[in-house]
């Protein structure tokens, strides 16, 4: 054991945080312009999903009642997973 102690002026930074400490004028991410794209893809997702539901139950008044049921049950559901995927990645995208 050694009689040298060392001072330790900071706290160590995490491990997943280490590499993003530059800031926007050193190569860094620019924050505010992520989080207002990021705003703008979620205002999207957020009107298609009001036209979705709006326009399903408009649909349904006008199909035949066999249709209803699969307009409801099959094209409906797969909007919204197609909505889901695209929405994802974009997401990722914009991360990138």
């Amino acid at each position: 054991m050694t009689g040298r102690r060392e001072v330790v002026s900071q706290r160590p930074a995490a491990l997943g945080r280490a590499r993003d400490r530059s800031g926007p004028g050193e190569g860094g991410p620019d924050v505010p312009a992520i989080v207002g794209r990021q705003l703008r893809q979620a205002l999207l997702t957020v009107g298609a999903v009001a036209a979705l539901l709006v326009g399903g139950p408009v649909i349904a008044l006008w199909l035949p009642e066999p249709g209803v049921w699969v307009a409801l049950s099959l094209a409906l559901q797969g909007a919204w997973v197609g909505l889901a995927v695209l929405h994802l990645r974009r997401a990722e995208r914009l991360e990138r």
